[in-house]
């Protein structure tokens, strides 16, 4: 059963197979294990049925480093055209999942949040060390991809990610992150 609109909140079935059907992917709020194993299960329904563009929508998403790994693994492999839309705000390490897209939107009032993830971890203090340096090379690994998509020092962006910057759609433009922003409706209609 495909369900393509994943997040924390869920949605209506009829909604999720509609947008499904539409080769669309939205990911909204905080992606938590379940909705990362579904989004992928969906993006690689869609990649195999298909050579059409597959669109993923991002609304409100935010992830931890291990949710944007497995997407962006998942989006690596896809053979199909990509197109990611971001609306709402994008935060932290789910910015990572623009790298890997053929087209990168977002509407005007989007915003993007440069900013390390948190994580936590209890147990021995060599088990919290070991996992302390393995949550910091990958956080690493996908700043490196957020780098390389946006033709940026690699520092420029852990710095940025540091230093909490938010951006604007026209800042995340001139930045790199995304190609296009989309336009606001004619009140004529046009």
């Amino acid at each position: 059963m495909p369900v393509t609109s994943v997040g924390s909140a869920g949605g209506p079935d009829w909604l999720a197979e509609r947008l499904f059907d539409k080769r669309i992917v939205s990911l909204t709020g905080r992606l938590d294990a379940e909705a990362v194993n579904r989004a992928a299960a969906s993006l690689a329904l869609l990649d195999a049925s298909g050579d059409d563009e597959v669109q993923l929508w991002l609304h409100g998403v935010d992830a931890d480093v291990d949710a944007a790994a497995t997407l962006l693994d998942t989006l690596d492999l896809m053979g199909v055209p990509l197109h990611v839309h971001c609306r709402g705000d994008v935060r932290g390490t789910a910015i990572a999942l623009l790298a890997p897209a053929n087209r990168r939107t977002a509407a005007a009032h989007t915003t993007f949040h440069l900013r390390e993830p948190r994580t936590s971890c209890t147990g021995p203090a060599s088990d919290v060390a070991i996992a302390a340096e393995q949550h910091e090379q990958q956080l690493r690994r996908l700043q490196q991809r957020i780098a390389d998509s946006c033709r940026r020092p690699v520092d420029t962006v852990i710095a940025d990610m540091r230093d909490h910057r938010i951006l604007t759609a026209d800042e995340a433009r001139d930045y790199g992150l995304i190609d296009t922003i989309t336009g606001p409706r004619s009140v004529d209609g046009d």
